[in-house]
């Protein structure tokens, strides 16, 4: 059968004809949307407050660099870094001035400085401006010539100089610890004591720690020489580098002191056990004469508990101040019998009749060789050579001749009382002697002012006549 072709169809050849591609069909995509009108505004306004927000932190770091830098000098020695900034020229030209002053006062001879100096526009913050003197001490620094030193002084006496504060502290520290123990509750000098920082010459004697406390225990006499070698190095340099004036230093004391030149004080409470005394009782005795007294029974010691509040000055008690007593075992007081009497009534029972014999003339008032006369004592009449006793025991005070006494004897019994012996023959006993009531003193006669052997008695108590019969038993 002929085949015909059919048109618009492909025709068979015998083989597989290959099916075409299908290429996948997607839908077309749509056109974006337009934006509502509300959305676009608000999308300007954000765009506008970001711009205006970068535009304010702008200008407030604007702002912050204008109000805390400013414009000045970098001030630089021989192209090191910075070393301080300044306003301008003068402030530096100033600086130098005082430098040059300052180390031709300490050195003793002209300064100039010889640092190369650059000075560089720049921007600095305005607390790092330095004025005048604040640049002084900086190019002080840089000077070789001189040094920072901390200064000891003792009562504006300068003693030492050291590297560092803690140098002098721990100097000081050592010298108070040296003298507390367990006992101790307060150190503290007896000095006033300072530390001043001033330049001194390069070569100046510096201190360490263990010097220092050398220096300071010694005698004034022995540090004299370093202390005078100190003060000369400060004393043309201003106070308000040294806090010592040139005037000061002249006026102040030279050594010859034998004590340290550091007083420490120390304060220790102190507890301990000590003997009460035994309080006194006294008790009148009319038997006695007043002032005389009489151990009736003895005291027995208590014990007590003390605190005591002692002050010490370079080891040395100086004062003592008790803060507390607590009573252990109570003292038993001692009784004392006080006498009372007086007069005759004391001389009562303490003297005995010197002799026997009669009495011729009592005492007081009497009519005797034609005229009225007060009668000292009494007069006891016996024959020539008769003794005569010691009334009491005493010392003999006199012996001798006595104007119308004639030859006498006064004996001193104590307690105020003496006893006259007069117109005696012969004298037995010497002055200064010591006599037992009893002992002959003298012999009966009739020297001086007399009618008759007899001897003439008196007794006196605390310069006042008595009256001898009342006195005699």
């Amino acid at each position: 059968m002929e085949k015909h072709a059919i048109p618009g169809f492909p025709q068979p050849t015998g083989r597989e004809t290959p099916k075409p591609s299908i290429s996948p069909v997607f839908p077309r995509p749509m056109p974006p949307l337009s934006p509502a009108p509300n959305a676009n505004r608000r999308r300007r306004r954000t765009l506008l407050a970001g711009a205006l927000l970068g535009l304010t932190g702008l200008s407030v770091a604007g702002a912050v660099v204008v109000s805390t830098c400013t414009l000045c000098y970098a001030v630089s020695t021989d192209g090191a870094a910075p070393l301080a900034y300044v306003q301008g020229h003068d402030t530096y030209q100033a600086a130098v001035r005082q430098v040059e002053t300052q180390v031709s006062e300490i050195l003793r001879s002209n300064y100039d400085y010889p640092r190369q100096t650059t000075m560089a526009l720049t921007i600095a913050p305005k607390e790092r401006l330095q004025t005048s003197d604040q640049l002084t001490a900086s190019l002080m620094e840089t000077v070789e010539l001189v040094k920072a030193e901390y200064i000891l002084t003792v009562d504006g006496l300068p003693i030492g100089a050291c590297e560092s504060r803690e140098v002098i502290d721990q100097a000081l520290w050592e010298i108070k610890n040296s003298y507390t123990n367990q006992f101790t509750v307060a150190a503290y000098f007896g000095n006033t004591v300072d530390v001043i920082q001033g330049y001194l010459p390069v070569d100046t004697e510096v201190l360490d720690a263990p010097a220092l406390v050398r220096r300071l225990t010694q005698p004034r006499s022995q540090a004299q020489a370093a202390i005078d070698a100190l003060s000369q190095a400060l004393e043309r340099q201003e106070d308000e580098a040294t806090g010592v004036l040139p005037e000061e230093l002249q006026a102040l004391p030279r050594g010859g002191s034998s004590l340290p030149l550091l007083t420490v004080r120390t304060v220790e409470e102190v507890t301990y056990t000590q003997p009460v005394e035994p309080e006194v009782q006294e008790v009148e005795d009319p038997t006695l004469l007043v002032g005389e007294r009489k151990v009736l029974q003895e005291g027995t010691p208590g014990l007590a508990e003390r605190t005591d509040r002692v002050t010490y000055a370079l080891g040395q008690e100086e004062s003592r101040e008790n803060m507390s007593v607590n009573l252990l075992t109570p003292a038993t007081p001692t009784q004392v019998a006080v006498g009372t009497a007086q007069g005759e009534e004391g001389a009562q029972g303490r003297f005995l009749w010197p002799l026997e014999g009669r009495i011729t003339s009592a005492f007081g008032g009497r009519e005797i060789f034609g005229s009225e006369n007060f009668h000292r004592g009494i007069d006891i009449a016996a024959p020539q050579g008769t003794p005569i006793a010691a009334s009491a025991s005493g010392t003999v005070i006199w012996s001798g001749g006595k104007g119308t006494y004639g030859n006498l004897v006064k004996l001193d019994h104590g307690n105020g009382f003496v006893t006259y012996y007069a117109h005696c023959s012969q004298l037995l006993v010497h002055e200064g002697d010591q006599v037992a009531q009893g002992d002959t003193i003298a012999l009966v006669g009739s020297t001086g002012r007399s009618t008759g052997p007899h001897c003439h008695f008196e007794i006196l108590w605390q310069e006042t006549l008595l009256d001898p019969q009342l006195c005699l038993p």
